[in-house]
């Protein structure tokens, strides 16, 4: 017992099983359950010796008063079964609890909460001995309710959310039962009356009736109400489907436990889509819900071949992920490697979808995305069509689709719901957005500090007009400039929406102002600024802003040190990398690198819908033509509520 501490109580259990079990380590069991009276955390030291199989079930409880250790215990010789229980020598801790009164105050509620810990664990284990002396497992159950009660109880149970309630089936039969369920993650309805008074107020088992299967499985076929109920019998699988909002019946002796599907969250209303809006179209985005996932593609893709391969992730969290396409559309092969990729991640937790999305990068450490992430259900019915796959993860608003490439960054939903004209317009300012973004300050620096007889004369003379009595030269005033606007940009992120339009607005021309009165910056720089700024953000997906806000500062870069040189020279490494990447097998730089003129027909311009012919080849589907014009014998009826609403 060197594990004793002359300054802190303990709670020492010798535990000793007595049995032949293969599963069982063939060894004396001491563990020495302490705690401290700093922290009041557990600490167990199993030490195994011991050479025989063959041992007596002996409890030993021991604790320390100052330098004195008192100890308590019971021997039993087994008496019913080839497995002796271990048994606490209650009626001992109940003494101790009475002589706490007298102990030193520091000494008496660590004791106390021993003693609770105590009891706690009598419970557990006779629960697991009487599991073990049935079935040789501790992860089996073994049809008996009070030991599922007792191993539920001192384990997930200790929860206050989790109910646990005996009952017994049948008016006539009465056999025991145990009900296990979460609350506040459980339809009320389905527990309730579908279950609890289905099974109580059921009387057509006869009272002689003593084959636990035969019961289980009346209570499976004939009692309950409820739509989905599976069978399970190993505690893991069992304690997995009890915290995520399943509800557990136990029937006395049978095998197998009834799984009941009563899962109903508190969830968050279908809302807009903030993040991506939309003049026209549709307006409903996804929510935390998988389910609602499901159904609202289901809504829009109406189709046998939909197909939701579900993958768990997380050792801990056991979070669920979806991988959505449609059989007969999307490349069998690309379906293949993105399940490998989920596969083959391990981590304890997943509670967003991204820290899922880098595990799918072909190149984890490029600056650029390469996978778009989308709170759209209409964008994501689009993509499925088109051959893409989707990933969904619980608990997460936002879709993957895969694969990506970089002119999809630059589409929206409005691009199809306008003419034509409109969708192609809207690309292309996007488009002179991002290269005045890019460019438009790297070539002011370029000019007016390395490069100024490539300027005519009179906007020379101009541009050195303005800057009379400017103390610092055009690459600090960038980066004095820039510092600002990316100040402004996050606290207006970190501010209500209304006030965060207010902050813009005002900060902007009051700093603006300010900094230009007070000769710090030039009117010129002012306006390049603004317009970077503004160009930039014409970016519709927020994940493609931050690597042009990174490489905004290779090109100043390059612009300070070489010139209009510079600037070339860092254009031909960003595109050298574009086309360099390549998320599987589809090239990032597609339609125009390689370059496919069929798609070039929806990239930075639209052509009018009834030209999109064909599915993009660059994801290889296994049906890359349109579908044919439905049989009217085919149309899907409009059901009673589309009806009442019609008329």
């Amino acid at each position: 017992m060197d594990n004793f501490d002359s300054h802190s109580p303990f709670l020492c259990l010798l535990i000793m099983t007595e049995a032949l079990v293969p599963s069982v380590s063939q060894s004396a069991e001491y563990l020495y359950f302490r705690m401290t009276g700093a922290c009041r955390k557990f600490h167990i030291v199993l030490d195994k010796s011991g050479h025989s199989t063959i041992y007596r079930a002996t409890i030993g409880v021991a604790f320390e008063e100052g330098t004195s250790i008192r100890l308590f215990g019971k021997k039993r010789e087994n008496s019913h079964g080839p497995l002796g229980q271990a048994v606490f020598p209650m009626e001992h801790l109940r003494h101790v609890q009475n002589d706490l009164d007298a102990p030193r105050a520091d000494a008496a509620d660590p004791l106390r909460e021993l003693i609770s810990q105590s009891q706690n664990l009598d419970m557990h284990l006779t629960g697991l001995l009487l599991d073990l002396e049935q079935v040789k497992d501790l992860d089996q159950f073994t049809g008996d309710v009070t030991a599922a009660y007792n191993r539920i109880k001192t384990t997930v149970g200790q929860a206050p959310d989790i109910i646990l309630r005996k009952l017994e089936i049948g008016t006539n039969l009465k056999w025991p039962a145990l009900i296990a369920f979460a609350d506040g993650m459980v339809d009320n309805v389905i527990v309730d009356q579908d279950t609890l008074r289905m099974v109580e107020l059921y009387n057509t088992i006869g009272a002689d009736e003593t084959d636990p299967e035969v019961v289980h499985d009346r209570v499976q076929y004939a009692m309950l109400t409820v739509g989905h109920v599976t069978t399970e019998n190993r505690w893991d699988r069992l304690m997995d489907q009890l915290t995520y909002g399943s509800t557990l019946l136990f029937v006395q002796g049978a095998s197998s436990v009834l799984v009941l599907d009563s899962v109903k969250f508190k969830s968050r209303a279908i809302a807009r889509p903030d993040s991506e809006p939309s003049v026209k179209g549709p307006q409903e985005a996804f929510n935390e819900i998988m389910l609602t996932h499901m159904n609202q593609l289901r809504r829009r893709i109406r189709t046998a071949r939909l197909r939701f391969e579900p993958i768990t992730i997380g050792a801990y969290t056991k979070t669920t992920v979806i991988l959505a396409h449609i059989e007969g559309l999307s490349n069998p092969a690309l379906v293949t490697a993105l399940t490998g990729r989920l596969h083959a991640i391990q981590r304890d937790s997943v509670v967003q979808i991204n820290e899922i999305a880098p595990y799918l990068y072909g190149r984890r450490y490029t600056i650029f995305p390469q996978v778009r992430l989308t709170e759209r259900v209409d964008w994501v019915a689009r993509d499925l069509m088109s051959g893409k796959i989707a990933v969904m993860v619980d608990n997460d608003p936002f879709v993957i689709t895969v694969p990506t490439t970089l002119t999809d960054f630059y589409q929206t939903t409005q691009d199809y719901v306008f003419s034509f004209w409109d969708g192609s317009l809207v690309r292309l300012v996007r488009l002179a957005g991002l290269i005045v973004g890019l460019f438009l300050m790297p070539l002011y620096i370029a000019l007016t500090s390395v490069n100024p007889d490539l300027v005519p004369t009179k906007l020379l003379l101009t541009v050195d007009g303005s800057r009379q009595g400017i103390p610092f030269p055009p690459v600090s005033e960038v980066i004095i400039m820039w510092l600002i606007i990316e100040i402004l940009r996050e606290a207006a992120n970190r501010l209500p929406k209304e006030l965060a339009v207010t902050l813009g607005t005002v900060g902007a021309v009051v700093v603006g102002t300010a900094i230009v009165k007070a000769g710090i910056v030039d009117d010129i720089m002012i306006v390049t600024v603004t317009l970077t700024a503004l160009g930039l953000f014409t970016t519709p997906t927020f994940e493609m802003t931050t690597p042009w806000r990174w490489l905004f500062w290779t090109f100043i870069l390059g612009a300070y040190l070489l010139g209009v040189y510079g600037i070339m020279l860092a254009s031909v490494l960003v595109i050298t990398h574009l086309a360099s990447l390549e998320e599987f097998g589809v090239p990032y730089l597609t339609p125009f690198g390689p370059l496919r003129r069929r798609e070039v027909t929806d990239s930075w311009i639209r052509f009018p819908i009834p030209s999109f012919i064909k599915r993009p080849a660059s994801l290889r589907p296994v049906d890359i033509g349109q579908a044919k014009r439905m049989d009217p014998s085919d149309t899907v009826p409009i059901y009673q509520g589309q009806k009442d609403t019609l008329e």
